[in-house]
């Protein structure tokens, strides 16, 4: 009869009575959501086994976005930055050289006879140290005014000036070195002497009554020790004559020492190198001495 419930029934109920309810176009997803709680329910239960008693262990987890299309797509996770690293200054770094110490950064003839090849033979001395004023002879000049430290080192008296040389029949090794008040001023000295050279590949001596002095050079190279230094080929031209040089400046806590090997014969740079070795080579014998000099200030 319409609008009553129908009588209850004995009868066993089947699949077939249950009437069948159609999912609406969100039942699918419903059923991914459904089992990834349980899954994740799972999950944490395993890793934390509350039956064995203890601290649970830590669950990594991860957010995801899910769709009926896609997989879980982990979040990035932050990285950590490398460290940084500080530059390791030299050794000596703050040495301080007086008047009574410049001289030990010069080398000795055993340096010479051991490092090179022209001087195998033993060398002579020529300028004794301590008999040789600093800056230009009197009236001389450089032109550009602006490459004179590439003569000189620094553009004003140092706080100690002190040079020396040796020589024999095919070659000549002169050294000066020059000190300033601490190895800050050094340090920045030696910057604007790097700047000078760089800038200057051409410059002249010009001496009253004299023939002047020109110098052509390579470009610098920075020195392969454990010292601040350069060092570069120069072609020298002196009252009509040309030799091949190298020279070379090292930074050494307040003092720069500069050396210059002067090939007296050769008539090209190939020449010059089998006489005074290559640039490295005598780069080697001056930071051997300023090695030993440090290790004599101690």
């Amino acid at each position: 009869m319409s609008g009553t419930a129908p009588e209850p029934s004995d009868a066993p109920v089947t699949s077939a009575d249950v009437p069948v309810r159609h999912r609406g176009p969100g039942g699918a997803r419903s059923w991914w959501w459904l089992a990834l709680v349980l899954v994740l329910g799972i999950a944490m239960v395993l890793v934390w086994q509350p039956w064995q008693g203890g601290t649970p262990a830590p669950v990594v987890t991860v957010s995801a976005t899910l769709d009926d299309s896609s997989e879980p797509t982990p979040e990035p996770t932050a990285t950590t930055p490398a460290p940084t690293t500080s530059a390791v200054p030299p050794p000596g770094a703050a040495a301080v050289f007086d008047a009574a110490t410049a001289g030990s950064l010069f080398a000795t003839a055993a340096d010479l006879r051991a490092g090179l090849p022209g001087a195998a033979d033993g060398v002579t001395r020529g300028r004794e140290p301590g008999a040789n004023p600093w800056g230009l002879p009197a009236g001389a000049v450089v032109d550009p005014a602006s490459c004179t430290a590439a003569v000189t080192i620094v553009t004003a008296p140092p706080l100690h000036h002190d040079a020396a040389s040796f020589q024999n029949d095919v070659l000549t090794y002169e050294q000066d070195v020059v000190l300033l008040l601490d190895a800050a001023a050094a340090r920045a000295a030696f910057r604007a002497l790097v700047t000078t050279v760089d800038e200057c590949p051409e410059y002249t001596q010009v001496t009253p009554d004299v023939d002047g002095v020109r110098w052509a050079a390579e470009p610098a190279l920075e020195g392969q020790g454990v010292f601040p230094a350069i060092v570069r080929d120069l072609t020298v031209q002196v009252e009509g004559d040309t030799f091949h040089q190298t020279t070379g400046h090292v930074l050494v806590g307040n003092a720069i020492l500069t050396w210059t090997a002067t090939a007296l014969d050769a008539e090209d740079r190939d020449a010059a190198t089998a006489v005074l070795g290559t640039p490295d080579r005598l780069s080697e014998v001056a930071e051997r001495r300023a090695l030993a000099a440090l290790r004599g200030l101690s």
